[in-house]
């Protein structure tokens, strides 16, 4: 088993002994059930299920569906509940994901509404569940910015005493993979930690991680940045800066001769130089990996 695989989906595999690990989504077949719990995906054979423990299953997972957008076409397709591609007015579209933390239930469709309304070129809008709101727009010349819908929704927040998470997906085919990849999407926003997130801020954890944990390599390569006790502020600040000295500097608030002097120091313990991008990506993905 890999030791990345999280301790929820042991224990369904200990309860569901004939079900399957697997690396990554896949179609339901007559014969087995597909969900991803935190990102990791197994396989557990229909005859093992009854309504009961495929609620629960569904509760649990990352694909915790809802029946209330039932009658939608897009809620149909991408729950895998119909192969019939819904319409869109592009051969491309892309799903955004919302999860809401709500204080008060009682205004979700004017949440919705007023959500769904920051988009342009907009085909479709639904709850997923109760705390999943999902977001379908074709193709189309962007108003907003990542750090701009940061910004509203965090109006939107104050206004309908809700915490918000966004993840922004990629604009994709139009076609029969994309429910597939809508699964793998949502595995990956399980991961997310960010206010406002997308596949480019997500994808080097989600797909890097398991394997820096398995490597003896990366784990001894670990243990040297934990002596530094200053050092992973500084990558971080320097991988978020895209490596620039001076505003890493400024978000650490150092002098940038003492950011130096701190780099040229690590650099003598470590032969690792932070101001070459490799050095700096696998210092970062270190972090990354090994943060809980």
């Amino acid at each position: 088993m890999s030791k990345g695989t999280n301790d929820l989906v042991m224990r369904l595999k200990n309860a569901f002994p004939k079900s399957r690990i697997i690396s990554g989504p896949q179609a339901a077949t007559t014969a087995e059930e597909v969900w991803s719990f935190d990102g990791n995906w197994l396989a557990i054979r229909r005859k093992n299920l009854n309504s009961t423990s495929e609620a629960i299953l569904q509760d649990l997972s990352d694909q915790n569906y809802t029946t209330t957008a039932q009658n939608n076409p897009w809620y149909q397709f991408l729950t895998q509940q119909s192969t019939i591609l819904p319409q869109a007015a592009s051969k491309t579209v892309r799903i955004i994901q919302f999860k809401l933390t709500f204080r008060d239930q009682s205004n979700q469709a004017e949440l919705e509404q007023s959500i769904s309304d920051l988009f342009n070129h907009l085909v479709s809008h639904f709850y997923l569940n109760t705390q999943t709101l999902i977001v379908v727009q074709a193709n189309g010349p962007e108003t907003l910015t990542l750090t701009e819908l940061e910004s509203i929704l965090q109006t939107v927040e104050s206004d309908f005493f809700v915490k918000i998470q966004a993840f922004i997906g990629n604009y994709w085919p139009l076609d029969e993979q994309l429910a597939l990849i809508f699964n793998e999407e949502q595995a990956v926003f399980s991961k997310s930690t960010s206010s406002v997130s997308s596949l480019a801020t997500l994808a080097l954890d989600y797909y890097a991680r398991p394997q820096l944990r398995e490597s003896p390599l990366a784990q001894q390569l670990n243990s040297i940045l934990n002596k530094d006790s200053e050092i992973k502020d500084v990558i971080i600040a320097l991988y978020q800066s895209a490596g620039n000295l001076s505003s890493a500097a400024k978000k650490l608030f150092l002098h940038r001769n003492t950011l130096q002097y701190r780099l040229e120091r690590f650099y003598e313990s470590t032969n690792l130089n932070l101001k070459q991008m490799d050095d700096l990506v696998l210092c970062y993905l270190l972090i990354t990996a090994f943060k809980d």
